[in-house]
């Protein structure tokens, strides 16, 4: 009798145990810097189909592919690229010590701070002066970004640039991972300025980062064999570019896309084409323009015109920062 009872009083604790923990998981929120909002519902609901064996719309692990674009999806881009400033300020320690800057365009513009002048400058000539300080400070090129990364400030947000990073965003894509999701940053920032950061405070591995590229050269001595950049542009990661980027690195469509403007739109498209998999595409809206900012059709650059009537007319999901979002920023 001792022991019936016993028994009974051990699976009826394993039973309660067993409850307990279910309803647990059942009540963690995994994204709780969300509002409770459509964009969340149907991020929520999208992943838990394609995971989900009994559901017509799972997705076996090693189809589950994500590409998120980077500026203005992932961290803040107004009103230029993070990449830009980080360039900026680098071209003033080189002034330094290189005169002709101070009548160079666009060097001229940077060192007297007129960003207005640098939008108006030949593109061209912007993109060669990238390349230029990524090939001078080649040598210790990850160091030397993750040293501004930390230290340097945001000229509007009044913070550091590894404090410009979206903490929502952070969220989906710990969701993505522990859902067995392969993550991908299709970006059409420099893809060693992103690959210098981004697997420590994204946690993704250097491989699944693309960007766009300065051409490189290789130089022999005897055994040894070095790749040293050039700045002569290469291949520019935007538009058609990422749906080219995404056949070449990836080989397969994403199933869930996630961008912030009409420089994604393409890869939206092609990832929702002919897809053989349920599919979930995402544009970020910036609405805020108190605790970010408020884009318009004055915007310099990441705006959403084409992508938000195709993304209207398509059902797409759409994360209104100001209504769906609690928090903006990591702390």
């Amino acid at each position: 009798m001792n022991l019936k009872i016993t028994l009974a009083c051990f699976v009826s604790g394993v039973l309660m145990l067993s409850c307990k923990e279910g309803y647990t998981e059942k009540t963690i929120d995994p994204l709780p810097t969300f509002n409770e909002a459509k964009s969340k519902s149907e991020i929520i609901a999208f992943v838990s189909s394609v995971t989900d064996p009994s559901n017509p719309n799972f997705v076996e692990p090693k189809d589950r592919i994500v590409c998120f674009d980077n500026d203005g999806t992932l961290w803040a881009e107004q009103p230029l690229p993070s990449q830009i400033f980080f360039v900026f300020d680098k071209v003033k320690e080189l002034a330094q010590t290189n005169p002709k800057f101070i009548t160079e365009s666009p060097y001229k513009e940077v060192l007297a701070n007129d960003i207005e002048g640098i939008l108006k400058v030949d593109k061209a000539k912007t993109i060669a002066m990238i390349g230029k300080v990524d090939s001078l400070y080649h040598t210790d090129y990850d160091t030397t970004v993750d040293s501004w990364l930390k230290n340097a400030k945001h000229p509007y947000l009044k913070r550091p640039y590894d404090k410009t990073i979206y903490q929502p965003m952070m969220e989906l894509l710990d969701y993505l991972r522990e859902n067995e999701f392969t993550i991908y940053i299709v970006s059409g920032g420099g893809t060693n300025f992103m690959r210098a950061w981004q697997p420590e405070l994204y946690n993704i591995d250097k491989n699944y980062i693309v960007g766009s590229t300065f051409k490189t050269e290789t130089v022999q001595q005897e055994d040894s064999i070095a790749v040293l950049p050039t700045s002569e542009f290469d291949f520019y990661d935007d538009h058609m570019g990422k749906v080219i980027s995404i056949q070449k690195i990836i080989g397969k469509k994403p199933i869930m896309v996630v961008g912030n403007s009409d420089g994604d739109l393409e890869m939206m498209e092609f990832a929702d084409t002919d897809n053989p998999h349920a599919t979930l595409m995402v544009y970020v809206l910036h609405s805020d323009g108190e605790r970010e900012f408020l884009y318009n059709e004055k915007t310099p650059m990441g705006r959403l015109e084409k992508g938000w009537e195709v993304a209207q007319r398509k059902g797409w999901t759409i994360i209104d920062m100001k209504k769906d979002w609690k928090e903006v920023f990591v702390e």
